[in-house]
């Protein structure tokens, strides 16, 4: 028996010990709930654990940005869906302007609501926002330049990749009408002149086709890309369209500035046409006295055609008198005659054998004959007058032809070529971006996004800007305008509403995936609470029975004293 080193003791203090860092570990999980406390616990399994719940927080915030995207979707939808109703209702009204009963008057009045509508789309389209981001004026579509200020790109669609695309050559004119009024045209004045400028429109959809830079004429590793082999052309008023396969879509607006650099840009007068218009009402002249007789307006048309030099006062033009106009062009003022002799005789068929005007006097003589009858022939003479001038007594007072001119319209016809086709360095060169569109970030890791791109939707890219319904014709033209703008618009929505199910499918997935990524990390950090009670339980008497040990073993020495007395 020993009494300086008590080696029962320390055995029964190492297991003491021993078993009370079990004790400890393991009450630790069992108030924490987590199998892992600290690096010492399990090092590889914290480090995993670390990165899966970064990817779980990733992923709880992911699920709020896709919600978050819903609602910028569903914010433009709800803004898109009041343009409809406004397109709609301008559908409305140019089928009401084009009914043949309204007048020209009644045409106004409905052009006040068509301006108005047509401000309203404006407004919403620059004012919508969601958390103050505007999103229908063009701040999230895909963003293009090009290198001549002449050219702008308006927009493409997601099937065109990124990159720097390249035209020849591309050639284009536009209309600038100065209309005046008579006074203003006979004493060559200013006053009463009105100037505008008609839609720019390509010379020729071929010629542009043909000088599309495809991917066969590219050097690899210049970083161009080429237009798709088939693509074709569309034009439409000032915006030209390149479309091919696989949602490949560009649109082009023309304009008149010149070039960044002032070259590349060649400017020629095509063309001058002079038309004027003359008031609808005439007196007729015959054997039974003057009568007024109304008749569609008549068209006094004067063509110089395409001589570059024209000059008026030494060219003779081409002078010819016609009536309303018809789906097939305007009637000659012969047959408008022919209808007015049956009301004369119902029972006769007339025709007009010749028909004379007289410029100096504005004497119009037509002779007719009954076509069973040659006997009964008569010749009428009439003047041309306008509603303004009444003599004293109230009644139209007949004028000469010249002073019956209502407008005069002197039409420029401009014609501009940007690029050059036999030099490769004037080419109109396309850089589309591909950025643009609102990102969301729809997953904890980069690049895991879904971009939206909302279009610009103003008038100008509805193509409903400066919308005119004043006349029947112009109102039947505006109904065409109106239904692209509205299938426009649709295709827009109809991209907005994939966009919504896309991230809610992405909402679903995300879900789907942050409960399965929870699952996995619970395995590796949540403690077995049965099983953690049993180890509990276990040290627990371990702890008690090794503290009954080192206690019995501290009074071991003490029966040495037996052997000393």
């Amino acid at each position: 028996m020993r009494i300086n080193y008590n080696t029962s003791s320390i055995i029964a203090r190492n297991a003491l010990n021993v078993n009370d860092n079990r004790l400890s570990s393991s009450i630790q999980r069992l108030s924490s709930g987590f199998k892992i406390n600290s690096a010492a616990d399990d090092a590889a399994g914290l480090a995993i654990s670390i990165k899966m719940n970064a990817q779980i927080k990733g992923l709880e915030q992911a699920n709020k940005n896709a919600n978050d995207g819903i609602s910028v979707v569903n914010t433009a939808d709800g803004a898109m869906s009041e343009m409809h109703d406004i397109l709609q209702r301008m559908n409305e009204l140019a089928i009401q302007s084009a009914n043949g009963t309204n007048s020209d008057s009644d045409r106004e009045q409905i052009q006040l609501e068509i301006d108005q509508l047509v401000q309203e789309l404006d407004r919403i389209a620059e004012t919508t926002q969601f958390n103050a981001q505007n999103l229908l004026d063009g701040s999230f579509a895909y963003k293009g330049y090009t290198n001549t200020e002449n050219i702008k790109v308006m927009s493409y669609s997601d099937g065109v990749s990124s990159g720097t695309y390249s035209i020849k050559q591309l050639s284009y004119y536009h209309y600038e009408d100065t209309i005046k009024d008579h006074a203003a045209y006979v004493e060559n004045s200013p006053e009463g002149e009105i100037t505008h400028e008609d839609s720019y429109a390509a010379v020729s959809a071929d010629d542009i086709k043909a000088a599309l830079v495809t991917d066969d004429q590219i050097t690899p590793g210049e970083g161009m890309k080429g237009f798709p082999d088939g693509a074709k052309v569309i034009i439409k008023d000032e915006n030209v369209i390149i479309e091919a396969e696989n949602d490949f879509q560009v649109k082009l607006s023309l304009n008149d500035r010149m070039g960044i650099d002032g070259s590349g840009v060649t400017t020629t007068s095509v063309t001058t046409y002079i038309t004027t218009d003359c008031y609808k009402n005439i007196t007729v002249t015959n054997q039974e006295g003057t009568i007024r007789y109304n008749i569609s307006e008549l068209n006094i048309i004067k063509d110089w055609g395409e001589d570059e030099t024209m000059d008026p006062a030494q060219t003779t033009p081409t002078v010819s008198y016609h009536t309303g106009s018809e789906e097939e062009g305007l009637r000659h003022l012969t047959e408008d005659f022919a209808d007015y002799f049956k009301t004369i005789n119902p029972d006769a068929e007339y025709m007009v054998t010749g028909c004379a005007v007289d410029e100096q006097t504005g004497n119009i003589t037509i002779n007719y004959e009954n076509v069973e009858d040659t006997t009964d022939a008569g010749r009428y003479t009439f003047k041309l007058f306008d509603e303004g001038n009444k003599n004293p007594d109230g009644t139209p007072d007949p004028t000469e032809l010249k002073d019956s001119l209502h407008t005069h319209t002197d039409t420029v016809k401009t014609e501009y070529t940007v690029g050059d086709k036999n030099d490769d360095t004037q080419n109109i060169n396309l850089n589309l971006t591909g950025m643009g569109p609102m990102r969301i970030q729809v997953g904890a890791n980069e690049g895991q996004v879904i971009q939206i791109e909302i279009p610009a939707l103003g008038t100008e890219y509805l193509g409903v800007d400066g919308l005119d319904i004043t006349t029947e014709e112009k109102a039947t033209e505006a109904i065409d305008v109106i239904a692209e703008a509205i299938d426009y618009l649709s295709g827009i929505r109809s991209k907005i509403g994939a966009y919504c199910n896309r991230i809610e499918h992405t909402i679903t997935n995300l879900d789907v995936t942050e409960e399965n990524m929870t699952a996995s990390y619970s395995r590796i950090m949540d403690v077995d609470m049965a099983k953690e009670m049993t180890e509990y339980s276990t040290v627990q008497v371990l702890v008690e029975s090794s503290t009954a040990m080192l206690a019995q073993a501290n009074e071991r020495p003490q029966s040495v004293l037996q052997l000393l007395q």
